[in-house]
Parts: C-alpha cells; structure tokens; sequence
C-alpha cells in the first residue's frame, strides 16, 4: 500500500512540475512575441495614405528596402496621388475615398497618413482635423494602428490667411507649428507620429551639405525620402535605423551612397521620449514630467555631441492655463481647460504634452448592505450614485480604514454589488467617473461612503 502511495505522490508531482514547466515556458513565448527588438517572423502590412511626398522617389519602396535589410517582412502598397488633402480620402464621394475604403476591406498592420504641407495650418478648423478623425476611426475599425507622418516645412516658409487671420512663418517656424499641431493631434487620438519634419530641419543644422529639398524648394530629392522612410521605419518598429545595409554597394544602386545614409541614419536614431503625453490637473495642483533623448550606444554624433548634454527647456503654450518650471519641467496648473506644454532639445527634437486642468466633480455615493439572509454570515453591499451615458467608474474598496484603496470593478451602470462581505467588518468605498472613449477633463470622484455590516444574528441562545 506504501508503494502505491508513494507511487501515487510521483505521479502528482511529475505532471505538477509539466504543469508549471508548461505555463512558464509558455508566458515565456508570450514575452518573445512581444519583444519589439526581435525580428518578425510574420509579414507586418503597411499601407501608405498621403500625396506627392510619399509618391516622390517612391517612399514605400525605401521603407521597404531598410526593413528587408533589418530583417522584417514587410508588405507595402500606396494611395497617393498629387497635391490631395487628407478630406480626399475620409470622403466616401471621391475616387481616392472609394479607394481607400476598399483598402481597408484588406486587413493592415499600419496605416502611415500623410497630409498636405499645410493642411493643419490652414485648413484644422475648416476640415482637416474632421478628415483626419474620420481615417483614424476607418483604421482603427480596421485594426491597424495609424501612423502620422509629419511633413517639413517649404524651405521659403509659408504665408496663408484664413478666417482666423493673416499668417507668415519661416522655415523654422512652419517646422515648430507643424510639428506643434500633429503632437498635439497624436496625443488627443493616442498615436505614434513620425517626426519627419523635426529631422528635415536638424538635417540642416547638423549636415549643412546635404540638401533634401528638390528645385521646387518643397517636394523632397532621393535623401529626404531616404530621411522619411527611416524616420516612419523607426516609428513604427521601435528599431534603429543606425547601421542598416540599404544604400548603393557594389552589387545593387539604390540611389544613395554609404557615407550620405549614413548620416541620415544616425540623424533619425535620435530621438525623443516622454514619460507623460497626457496629464490630468486640478487647479493650484503642480506635477513634474520628464523628456530626454537617446539613441543607439554607438551613434557617433549623438555620443560626440548630445550625450548628458542634450539639454532640454519647457514651454508653456497656454499661460492663461498652466505654467513650466523651464529647467525642471514642473508644470503648475492655474484654470480649468486644455492646456499643452512643449518639450524642446538642443538637438531639435520637440514633443507636446496634453495638459487637461478640471475641478473635481463630487459624484454622491450611497452604500447600503443588502442581507443575503438573517442566517448567512455574509451580506452583499449595494451601491448606487448619479450616472451619465458615455462614462465609466472605477470602484475602490477600503477595509476599517480610510487608505489603501484597492481597485475591485469598473461599470458603466449606475451601481454595483460588491457580494459576500463579512457581517461584524466596516467597508470603506469610492468611485471615479472618466469618459468611456478616453477621458476629456480630469475624472469625477466620489465622497468616501462607509458601511458597518450587522453581526450575524445567533439562533437558539
């Protein structure tokens, strides 16, 4: 019988360990998926939505070439044509419409939207931002990720007027108002913007003998596609550009030499990260965030010229709304609204945080214990408050003391039943409301509601 026994416990402990082996190894494969810096195994589909600066030296063609030579399968196709605005595309009336929206009956990876040079300039209240929002829903419904694909500034710069006024930027200006309006786009839809433009400009800057603008001083020349396609590739892969064998060798002419590519590579591996695109306030609150950049260990003119070096200054662009500390990026917030902060660096990259400053709203929360029974020695507590259509709330519980919340539920209802909670125990609960379709204002909380469960009645004493 012993031998059975311990036989038995083998058995057990055998399949036990498969068991452990066996989840281990697979959240294990679940990890290496995920990795970005490993290469894909699975062709990644991306489309290319824009006009004559993703035609121009075929721009889906050189992301192409620096993913194959980085080890990616990738598949690409285009709709572009010549000086079309993004309204062309989210229109279902026009033929680049109907186009794109039979592309997206095909499933993609990414979706890299290109707008016209000036498009959020002169155009974002008479257009643009609603043509831009209706392709982003399209993808999203898709299931690809959409890409934003800023564009440069014309060498000359630019002058406009529309109804909110009269307009002239220089070269650097038109670059920091592009750049401006499609960080402030990324952060209100949630996507990752390419900052082409950012580098056409520093190109000038750090490599004044390569020029990237055709005779036309605004459609790119074969470098500053070659600048673009590394600028999205490294925007969507999270992989350095750095080193990538796609240039003229003595087998194959791509169309630019080693040395050239070489320094735009190194010119788009800098880039810039911050640890908060979005920040929610009250007023009179203050909150510290963080920009740096980096690049690959062995980018040469970052390691000369950047590292612990690249200082970076904080810019209030809503003063009314919020202020920055300019060295400690401190931001302190004054009124309620929208309010954004830009994060500069010596090395001219830009990034915009979303600053939204709102007074909380008390929600009124009623906690009452609901008996299972007079026998039972549990009780379930029923709370209700206030609802509104189109928000969610987040539901923290509290035992017999007033911290230490722990998240239990989110609902879109208006109450919720937290079941089985001992008889004789005080529960401590509040709630947070936030929009459903991400939050818009700093989220709504509830006053603390308490509740002292009745001890279990005793029978037959």
């Amino acid at each position: 019988m012993k031998k059975v026994i311990t036989f038995l416990l083998i058995i057990c402990i055998v399949f036990s360990d498969l068991s452990i082996t066996g989840v281990f190894a697979a959240e294990a494969g679940k990890n290496e998926a995920a990795t970005a810096t490993d290469a894909s195994t699975d062709t990644v589909k991306v489309l290319f939505v824009g006009n004559s600066f993703t035609l121009r030296n075929n721009l889906p063609r050189l992301f192409k070439g620096i993913a194959k030579a980085d080890g990616q399968k990738v598949k690409v196709k285009k709709i572009a044509y010549g000086g079309y605005r993004l309204n062309r595309y989210s229109s279902k009336n026009t033929r680049a419409g109907k186009e794109f929206r039979n592309m997206m009956k095909e499933k993609w990876d990414y979706v890299v939207l290109q707008g016209y040079s000036s498009e959020f300039l002169e155009y974002y209240n008479s257009g643009a931002y609603h043509s831009l929002r209706k392709l982003v829903n399209m993808v999203k419904k898709n299931g690809a990720e959409p890409i934003l694909y800023m564009t440069w500034a014309r060498q000359d710069g630019i002058s406009y007027s529309n109804r909110s006024g009269d307009f002239s930027f220089n070269r650097d200006e038109m670059t920091l108002a592009v750049s401006d309006t499609y960080e402030k786009l990324g952060n209100e839809f949630g996507l990752k913007v390419a900052p082409v433009g950012q580098n056409f400009l520093r190109c000038r800057d750090e490599y004044p003998d390569i020029n990237l603008y055709n005779k036309d001083r605004k459609h790119p020349k074969f470098a500053g596609s070659y600048l673009a396609a590394c600028t999205i590739y490294e925007t969507i892969f999270d992989r350095s550009a750095l080193n990538n064998g796609y240039h003229n060798t003595d087998e194959k002419n791509i169309g630019i030499g080693k040395k050239k590519a070489s320094k735009l590579q190194a010119l788009s591996d800098i880039r810039m990260k911050v640890d908060q695109d979005v920040v929610y306030m009250k007023p009179g609150s203050a909150i510290g965030i963080n920009a740096q950049t980096y690049a690959s260990p062995d980018n040469e003119l970052y390691n000369e010229k950047y590292i612990n070096r690249d200082i970076i200054s904080y810019t209030s662009l809503t003063t009314d709304i919020c202020i920055v500390n300019e060295t400690t990026g401190v931001i302190t917030a004054l009124a309620p609204g929208k309010g954004y902060i830009r994060a500069m660096s010596k090395s001219g990259l830009s990034a915009i945080i979303t600053v939204f400053v709102k007074s909380r709203e008390t929600i009124n929360l009623n906690v009452t214990p609901n008996m299972v029974s007079e026998r039972s020695l549990y009780s379930d507590n029923l709370l209700r408050w206030t609802g509104q259509c189109g928000y969610k709330y987040d539901i923290y519980r509290s035992i017999e003391t007033e911290s230490h919340y722990v998240h239990i539920a989110t609902v879109c209802s208006d109450y919720f039943i937290d079941q089985r909670k001992i008889r004789g125990r005080k529960y401590f609960y509040k709630i947070t409301a936030s929009k459903i379709n991400g939050a818009d204002g700093y989220p709504s909380e509830s006053n603390v509601s308490s509740v002292s469960i009745k001890k279990k009645i005793r029978y037959g004493r």
